[in-house]
């Protein structure tokens, strides 16, 4: 389906991402949102920075244009910090796309989200995932996450961002007791709702940091235990994210 000149063709997007000691990683995550090729009447950005002990803080303001909603959470927790981003999304919005701090996308990335949810838009989508490719590359790196995006696909899930339906936010939130799976109970949720997606594209990418510190098998393994782990085991894990 291809994209007119017609403003109603175009989806009205909100990107939030929260950030949390992300120095050597949010500049990216910013600087493709502002190369974005995608109209900027519909489209807003929505930044948390949640209880930063770096240089995060100064880099977003830094590099943030003035379209942007640079907002301070200083309770560290990622539930707590997009829960506030869905707090002052704009009514325009039509969805809402999450992104990890150390996940960007290549500047045509929006109009083919765009283009594939107007075409299934009698499908009652309400949210999903998509493939994700390695940063920096790697044969390695790419076996690995053809296995995650497959995984992802199958079991429903999501890892690195999550694209939601404006109109089911106002009933439902993140768990801000959950450091760590708050993306799959929201989906949840959402798929007692609306229907699960997956786009496969080749224009999003997601930083393999935390491979490369803990190792490949190594964080298969930890992300197996904690997903398999009960309701009340998970609210009690300090999921530390690395840096």
């Amino acid at each position: 389906m291809n994209i007119s000149g017609s403003e109603s063709n175009y989806l009205f997007f909100s990107l939030v991402i929260p950030a949390h000691n992300e120095q050597g990683y949010i500049d990216k995550a910013i600087q493709s949102i502002t190369q974005v090729d995608y109209p900027k009447e519909k489209l807003e950005a929505i930044i948390i920075e949640n209880g930063s002990e770096d240089k995060t803080d100064e880099i977003i303001n830094e590099l943030s244009p003035d379209w942007f909603q640079v907002l301070a959470s200083r309770v560290p927790g990622v539930s707590k910090a997009k829960n506030k981003g869905i707090e002052h999304l704009s009514g325009h919005s039509d969805w809402v796309v999450f992104l990890d701090a150390d996940t960007w996308f290549e500047k045509g990335f929006l109009k083919e989200l765009n283009d594939f949810l107007l075409a299934n838009r009698d499908k009652n989508l309400g949210c999903g995932m998509l493939s994700l490719l390695p940063y920096p590359d790697s044969r390695q790196a790419r076996s690995w996450y053809n296995f995650y995006n497959f995984a992802n696909h199958v079991t429903h899930t999501t890892r690195s961002i999550q694209i939601i339906r404006r109109d089911l936010l106002r009933e439902i939130r993140f768990d801000e007791a959950l450091t760590f799976d708050e993306d799959t109970f929201l989906l949840r949720q959402c798929i007692a709702r609306s229907k699960y997606f997956f786009l496969k594209t080749n224009k999003v990418f997601a930083s393999t940091r935390r491979f490369d510190k803990k190792g490949w098998i190594g964080q298969l393994i930890e992300w197996v235990s904690y997903a398999t782990s009960s309701y009340e085991k998970k609210k009690t894990l300090n999921y530390k994210v690395v840096r």
